[in-house]
């Protein structure tokens, strides 16, 4: 088979396989009698196993294979959950996402050695360093089931049932056989050799919802989406058909071994003995589409995380049964390439631009039925741009899903206590600004874990709670997404800020003296600052606040804290929704225009020369009270100074706590503009964050508010 065109897909959906491994576990360790989060993690490392064999990774099958066996005894209570396992597990993950990564990078999949792992995972299974569950001797004296046996397997052992039938179910099948109908227990065996399992039972349930309504399957449908099964399944289902024709239509499907039949009654037995059927020979169309199976019936999508199994039905009638498992095959989404996203923002961008030049041009002529014209497309063109930017839009847990796993690690390297606690991860952000975020909430995170948390026995000396509180918080403020790091720690002290400034020769002791508590703080921010005492892998290279604040100023955003000693301290990073299409001013200096993003705006004025006053040698002026300093765009600029007017435009921009007057000749006005990237050439223009393209063709350059403030 051509694995090629599926790689993508591949190292998608094993990614998102693994993050749920890691999502899993941490729950797991939380609550080790959770018996749905076992079976969860044990469907991942299922469908991982099988996706990685059909492409022909073997060692990462054989890896998650023997995780499997392990999950598999956890599920089963022959093992119980402790700290060696769930740590094997963790490292098993790591070593997978190596793996899968080497895989995305062309290279073997080899590269990693994990035989000292599946020697570990062995010796776990043998009851070597991970003691037995209490209930391990009351299943050695017991036989144990078969391997790969189901529930309802171990129910008809017991109970001389084909299956436990819940009163629901007991009353749909009554029901039934008043209607002329009966209940039919089917038990349906795959091939060794099939590998898209999913899809023969998708097959299956067609076949069989052509003939009758399916009530319940084992194992429930969303495992049957994701191969979570050895190589047999069973079904419930009531029907008017024969056995025989039940059976017929189920061996008319390619790779099924066998069909074993029997009607089911309610009264407590069965009215006949299982029915195997031997496998006949596949008509010879179904043998030539066997290989194209996934094309012309694909498996199923798989169910939300957290819904309910879709097979289980929710009131006594058969057809809503069989309706909500139809309803679990609907699509709910589709995966796009993020390249094609881009280009669909460029054109939009395109749209946006020409869309603004047809307004110049139909001011310009006076043109009444362009005008009428460029109205409608004026709102057709926006509601297009909103739901672009919505496609675009992406949940921070992205992002937020991958710190939990960290700070757990962190936490045990450190010999702390603390628990994480998220908040707003559904809260949407610009694709490029996800992409972006990651290693800056990673420093302010491992900053608090390290810093701002005290060691138990000292937090239990202030009268503290000896498990501390972290907090990853987002949520809307505008058309800004907040993001904030908190904790409940020892806080920032000012003076040992100042102290250490000091030592470190980035001021002297006049300055710092001249700071008040919350500018000493933010020296935090400056490069090669750290209060460590001594290095560690996790801080006090005085690298991370610095790169902090760098990172989050280039997606135009700022950076901020705030902090109380012994209370603990709030970092707080406010970003753009989207950095693609944004509002701005235009202004104009001389012969040039500029944009100015909106969001950066205070307010904008017009004044007299003889308003601004001088104090340090700075222009300044007095704005309600208020002492704002000014910029002259031509002195910062560096082109021939004009001389001042009658009248002087102001815009007042800010950054943080900063603000600042920006002169300018003229003000042009509001205008929706596109962000260009200006390109490795003009890295080094600090003063602008990029261009973008005006309706008349002309190139306006976007100022750096925050870079000018600074």
């Amino acid at each position: 088979m051509e694995t090629n065109q599926y790689m993508d897909m591949f190292l998608d959906e094993s990614r998102e396989h693994l993050q749920s491994l890691n999502d899993g576990l941490l729950g797991l360790e939380d609550d080790a009698e959770d018996l749905s989060i076992l079976n969860e993690i044990f469907r991942n490392a299922h469908t991982l196993k099988g996706m990685s064999a059909t492409m022909g990774y073997n060692k990462i099958a054989e890896l998650t294979h023997e995780m499997e066996d392990v999950l598999d005894m956890l599920r089963k209570e022959q093992l119980a959950v402790n700290g060696d396992i769930i740590d094997t597990l963790f490292k098993c993950i790591d070593s997978l996402e190596q793996m899968i990564n080497n895989v995305a990078n062309g290279d073997p999949e080899d590269l990693i050695d994990v035989s000292d792992l599946v020697a570990k995972l062995t010796a776990i299974m043998r009851g070597e360093g991970a003691p037995a569950a209490p209930k391990q001797a009351e299943q050695d004296s017991a036989p144990a089931p078969a391997a790969g046996a189901s529930a309802a397997e171990t129910a008809v052992a017991s109970a001389g049932l084909p299956v436990d039938l819940s009163d629901t179910e007991k009353n749909i099948i009554t029901e039934a056989i008043k209607s002329g109908m009966h209940g039919i227990y089917l038990k349906v065996t795959l091939t060794e050799s099939c590998l898209l399992k999913s899809a023969r039972s998708y097959m299956v349930m067609n076949a069989l919802e052509e003939v009758g309504e399916v009530i319940r399957t084992i194992p429930p449908a969303e495992d049957l989406e994701q191969e979570a099964f050895e190589h047999s399944f069973e079904v419930i289902l009531i029907t008017a058909s024969e056995e025989e024709h039940i059976q017929e239509v189920v061996m008319n499907i390619s790779e099924i071994e066998t069909a074993e039949t029997q009607v089911i009654d309610v009264t407590g037995g069965t009215s006949s003995a299982p029915a195997p059927v031997a496998p006949t020979p596949p008509p010879v169309a179904e043998q030539k589409s066997a290989s194209t199976a996934p094309a012309t019936a694909p498996a199923p999508a798989p169910a939300p995380k957290h819904s309910a199994p879709a097979n289980k039905p929710a009131a006594s009638d058969a057809g809503q049964a069989a309706a909500a498992q139809k309803k679990s095959h609907a699509g709910q989404s589709v995966r796009v390439d993020i390249e094609k996203l881009d280009t669909l923002m460029n054109l939009m961008g395109e749209l946006v631009i020409n869309k603004v030049r047809l307004e110049q041009i139909g001011q310009t002529h006076r043109l009444s039925e362009l005008t009428e014209t460029l109205e409608q497309m004026d709102r057709v063109t926006t509601d297009l741009q909103n739901i672009v930017m919505k496609v675009r839009m992406v949940p921070v847990s992205q992002v937020f899903n991958r710190f939990p796993r960290m700070v757990r690690d962190v936490t045990k390297e450190l010999n702390k206590e603390i628990n994480l606690t998220i908040e707003g991860e559904d809260t949407e952000l610009d694709r490029t600004v996800i992409d972006e975020i990651g290693d800056p909430i990673m420093h302010l995170l491992r900053n608090s874990l390290d810093h701002g948390i005290e060691m138990p026995d000292e937090r239990e000396a202030k009268g503290k709670p000896r498990i501390g509180e972290v907090g990853l918080i987002a949520r809307h403020e505008g058309n800004n997404v907040v993001i904030m790091v908190t904790d409940d720690g020892k806080g920032i002290d000012a003076d040992i800020i100042r102290r250490k400034a000091v030592e470190k020769g980035l001021f002297s002791q006049e300055e710092v003296d001249s700071m008040d508590d919350a500018d000493a703080v933010r020296i935090v921010f400056l490069p090669g600052f750290s209060t460590a005492e001594k290095i560690s892998d996790i801080s006090g290279r005085g690298v991370g606040m610095d790169v902090v604040k760098s990172k989050i100023e280039s997606l135009s955003g700022q950076v901020d804290v705030e902090t109380r000693v012994n209370e603990g301290s709030v970092f707080k990073i406010k970003l753009p929704l989207t950095l693609a299409i944004i509002q701005a001013m235009l202004v104009q200096v001389q012969a040039e225009m500029y944009a100015i993003p909106l969001a950066s705006i205070d307010s904008t004025l017009s004044i007299q020369p003889s308003d601004i006053s001088t104090v340090q040698n700075n222009e300044v002026i007095v704005l309600r009270g208020e002492i704002i300093p000014i910029i002259r765009m031509e002195e910062s600029l560096m082109v021939p100074h004009v001389k001042d007017t009658k009248e002087l435009f102001v815009v007042v921009v800010h950054a943080g706590d900063s603000k600042a007057g920006i002169v300018v000749d003229k003000l042009i006005g509001q205008q929706e503009i596109v962000i260009k990237t200006l390109g490795n050439l003009f890295m080094g223009l600090k003063m602008f964050s990029g261009a973008t393209v005006l309706g008349d063709g002309r190139v306006a350059l976007i100022l750096d508010v925050a870079t000018m403030l600074n």
